[in-house]
């Protein structure tokens, strides 16, 4: 493989390639390149990527011009796309080194304005620009594969864990939430009922004691366990594997019983066939059962086999218990005199009001802006959440009143991280005591307060470039990463408590410290303040432009409280507790 080459012709060619102006030669040139160089490669997804990434968040003409051929091509340029565009004119292949690297330069120094950011931290937005999202960061069941031109995130399961109830698991670390992919591997819990949907469409209902081990979307081996399988037409052929047998629907309903040392299967409705051990693709259908052992069957067989017309009704009936205990606590909670804002997870909104139901007078109620959608929340048909999906959606409040501490609390169901900074709740004009509360592209939580913004502060961006006026003095307290695609559309609860007083910021996840971290002296400021704000997204409404940072939050949130207070964790726990819907 080649990797002698010239990188001054190189970056040319890629120039021309981005701005689509590449002559039949060049072409022949670049693709040789391309097919014999990792470097080269290597060279050509930096820039390109680099070039998208700019056009995304420095939108512009003369960017935008040849941002719309990239994003309609992710890998390196074919000789029919060459010799479709050789004659279009050159706007900006000349120019593209010195339009990078100012943009660059650019975005060094706002990425303090736009998400208040400290000066140790100024390096981040420079080295997430050739970033391709979604990007997964789950260990054991995701992986990238890269490809010329961008990253395609990729996901490793074969069904998804719908909903349990009551199941017990053999510890904390094997815990699988609702709503999780389950990969190739075991599942196995004491007690308790998990419905599972495999990607094939079929639908086990288990009741535990139960092992399991997923094979594929079209397969499970099951070695103890009580199971009803609903298995529509597009999922025919599913195969259940127990005792030496092979149960391969034939589009119907069946139990299997492999408790207690049985081995037994019935038919509910339609035929499954039988392979292996005793059986010579025998059919068995609607009515009739056997045992896969040679045992004698029970004729109570059915009687003991887990219903899912059954289990819905039964989570139906645990939910609306509750959310009768959720609306008595935050009745409970909107007297009390530290509140500052209650946005509840209620159903009764008012055309387009999100209703604060804080009794003190800090808040106003928030007003649903732009695409928003009330979309089932928490506690389905109980309860409502606000989708936030599309750019220009928002809920926008106003605060009055300073205050000596800030608690932040929220329901959210994420669906992906898309942008760089995901918006949680966002004060418009981050000035002095102002909080900012975002979410990272990454899964890193944020959270900051401006602490001086008279201050000057200047970044340097290199040896030959002038250097970047930034936001003000503040500092952004990071937690770890706490999000993963894998994650996407489950409910998790996100909490931050800044205590001056203590001089101290906590991330919480789900009732429990994500993070803690020391406020320094530097980055002190006891008088705190809020004043037009947003949920879910950040209009920044004093710009001086059409372009807007774009933040809006993927998902829905359906609570949203804040306290002029530090809340203690077991305070957050409470909160995280009586708002879980399991």
């Amino acid at each position: 493989m080649r990797n002698n080459i010239d990188s001054a012709e190189l970056d040319r060619l890629i120039s021309f390639s981005i701005d689509q102006s590449l002559s039949r030669s060049d072409a022949q040139k670049l693709n040789s390149l391309l097919e014999n160089s990792a470097k080269a490669r290597q060279r050509y997804n930096d820039l390109h990527e680099t070039h998208t990434a700019l056009c995304e968040l420095f939108p512009s003409k003369i960017l935008r011009d040849s941002a719309s051929a990239l994003a309609e091509a992710a890998s390196f340029p074919s000789r029919e796309a060459a010799h479709s565009s050789f004659m279009l004119p050159n706007k900006i292949g000349p120019m593209i080194k010195w339009v990078t690297a100012l943009s660059v330069c650019i975005l060094i120094g706002l990425t303090g304005f736009l998400i208040g950011k400290n000066r140790g931290d100024a390096s981040i937005g420079l080295a997430d620009l050739t970033r391709t999202e979604p990007v997964s960061t789950t260990k054991d069941t995701s992986a990238k594969t890269r490809a010329w031109g961008g990253v395609e995130s990729t996901l490793a399961g074969h069904a998804v864990l719908r909903k349990t109830i009551n199941v017990s698991w053999p510890n904390t670390d094997s815990k699988i939430t609702d709503g999780s992919l389950l990969p190739p591997g075991s599942l196995t819990f004491a007690s308790g009922v998990a419905v599972i949907d495999f990607f094939c469409g079929a639908t086990l209902v288990v009741e535990g004691p139960a092992q399991l081990d997923v094979i594929s979307d079209w397969a499970v081996s099951v070695e103890n366990g009580r199971i009803e399988a609903t298995v529509p037409p597009a999922a025919q052929g599913f195969t259940v594997k127990a005792a030496g047998t092979d149960i391969i629907d034939l589009g119907t309903r069946f139990a299997l019983d492999m408790s207690e040392g049985k081995a037994q299967v019935a038919v509910i409705d339609g035929e499954v066939l039988l392979r292996g051990n005793q059986f010579d693709d025998d059919l068995l259908q609607a009515g009739e059962q056997t045992s896969l052992d040679r045992e004698s069957v029970d004729s109570d067989l059915l009687s003991r086999i887990p219903q899912l017309d059954a289990i819905e009704q039964q989570s139906t009936d645990d939910r609306k218990k509750q959310y009768f205990t959720y609306r008595h606590f935050m009745k409970e909670l909107a007297a009390d005199p530290r509140l500052i804002a209650l946005f509840p997870a209620e159903k009764d909104f008012n055309g387009r009001c999100y209703p604060n139901i804080a009794q003190t007078n800090y808040a106003s109620a928030g007003q649903l802006l732009g695409p928003v959608e009330t979309v089932p929340g928490r506690f389905e048909k109980e309860s409502v959440g606000v989708l936030m999906s599309r750019p220009g959606s928002r809920i926008r409040t106003k605060i009055d009143g300073t205050f000596s501490a800030y608690t932040f609390s929220c329901w959210a169901k994420i669906n992906s991280l898309k942008h760089e900074y995901n918006a949680l709740f966002l004060s418009d004009g981050y000035e002095n005591g102002e909080p900012h509360w975002q979410i990272r592209h990454d899964g890193k939580l944020m959270f900051s307060v401006m602490v001086d913004d008279s201050q000057k502060l200047f970044y340097s961006t290199g040896p030959s470039s002038p250097p970047i006026q930034d936001k003000g003095l503040h500092h952004v307290y990071f937690s770890e990463s706490v999000w993963k695609p894998s994650m996407s559309a489950q409910w998790v609860h996100l909490a931050a408590v800044y205590d001056p007083a203590s001089r101290s910021v906590t991330h919480y996840v789900n009732g429990t410290v994500a993070c803690r971290e020391e406020i320094k002296d530097e980055f002190a400021i006891d008088t705190l303040q809020i004043g037009a704000a947003e949920i879910g997204n950040w209009g920044q409404p004093f710009r001086k432009t059409p372009d807007f940072a774009v933040r809006n939050l993927d998902g829905v949130i359906d609570e949203m409280i804040i306290l002029n207070a530090a809340l203690s964790s077991d305070e957050i726990h409470d909160i995280y507790v009586v708002g879980h819907a399991h």
